[in-house]
């Protein structure tokens, strides 16, 4: 549930209750063969993390034919761009550093989007290859 990007969010009404810590969808009522990512895609398809993350699962999964019919999954598409963009919400650690080279902006227009972990706050996974990058310094250039 937690890589599908929700957190445990149970009521008294629906004790298996969890919600996306970015689009902020509540679902309830899972069953043993559910898939947290076919259910963040199915129910929430603006989402960015369910677009970035379990979307690409499921072409690693060979469950979808990877595919480039549809002109707004494409890695220059301005729709991938600004859903990437919209991971890193406010949190990207460096964007309100003056002379930073690799901003929020620059990151998604690169292909990457962000997943923080505990071990690294600025940690950027590319949603094609799923290559990770941490440490960013203040001159690197994701480009």
């Amino acid at each position: 549930l937690s890589l599908a990007g929700f957190y445990f969010n149970p009521s008294q009404a629906s004790l298996d209750n969890v919600t996306c810590f970015l689009c902020h969808k509540s679902m309830e009522g899972w069953g043993p063969s559910d898939d947290p990512f076919d259910e963040h895609l199915v129910h929430s398809p603006n989402c960015a993390w369910a677009v970035c993350r379990c979307v690409k699962r499921k072409f690693n999964d060979n469950e979808l034919p990877f595919s480039w019919d549809d002109e707004d999954q494409l890695p220059t598409s301005k729709r991938m761009e600004e859903l990437r963009l919209s991971t890193f919400n406010n949190w990207w650690p460096y964007d309100k550093i003056r002379g930073w080279v690799g901003t929020s902006k620059k990151m998604a227009k690169a292909g990457f989007y962000y997943a923080p972990s505990y071990e690294s706050k600025d940690n950027v996974v590319c949603m094609y290859c799923e290559v990770g990058l941490e440490g960013w310094e203040s001159k690197d250039d994701p480009m």
